[in-house]
């Protein structure tokens, strides 16, 4: 009688299932990984620049990128190292978009004083190329810099109509005037203006603003 030896069988089957098994597992991992990319949104990347004049104004350019849903960005400001070390995080303003128009004076923003929030968005988007504007009469520190007027002073603001077209302040050399951007004493130094993606919080853009007269 003739015996066949089969000694070899085992480890054969052993290898094809742990190949199998092998397969399986990356087939589930990379299903897994395609439906965890499909549920999260990419922030829009877009490069923001902006200029400040203490006699004009601000201006908000989309300089290249991505359109911006105008309901969906935060734009903030906040006093750069110029101004003295360490106010970046305690001089973080929002920017009221009520307040910006684009270059045919349309709010970007609409404002409900019942409800006492934005009730809707005249310009929908923020595209490449297009420039938002933010005249100096709407440059009141009291609204545009809440941070910095929420902090106790020591006087009150005086108009650009009564003070030959610049922000003055009652008491001019007041600490907290001094870190207003209207501030013409603040010529030549810089803030930052970010923007971000209020549904993801990811910085969509950051830059520096130069103060000129």
């Amino acid at each position: 009688m003739k015996h066949y030896k089969e000694n070899a069988v085992s480890p054969v089957v052993g290898v094809m299932l742990m190949l199998v098994v092998t397969i399986i597992i990356a087939a589930v991992v990379s299903g897994f990984a395609g439906g965890l990319a499909k549920g999260q949104t990419k922030a829009p990347q877009a490069t923001i620049t902006g200029t400040f004049s203490v006699t004009s104004g601000m201006t908000i350019t989309n300089a290249g990128g991505d359109s911006l849903p105008s309901s969906s960005i935060l734009i903030t400001t906040s006093n750069g190292p110029t101004f003295g070390p360490g106010l970046g995080s305690t001089t973080v303003s929002d920017l009221n978009l009520t307040l910006v128009t684009n270059s045919a004076g349309t709010p970007v923003a609409f404002w409900n004083p019942s409800t006492q929030s934005i009730d809707g968005y005249n310009i929908t988007s923020f595209n490449p190329g297009d420039t938002w504007y933010l005249n100096i009469t709407n440059c009141n520190p009291v609204l545009s810099e809440s941070a910095t007027s929420a902090l106790s002073k020591h006087g009150s603001y005086i108009l650009p109509a009564n003070n030959n077209g610049v922000w003055g302040f009652t008491t001019p050399t007041d600490g907290f005037w001094a870190l207003n951007f209207v501030n013409p004493a603040n010529i030549g130094k810089a803030f930052y203006l970010d923007v971000y993606d209020q549904a993801s919080g990811a910085v969509i853009s950051q830059s520096q603003v130069t103060i000129t007269g």
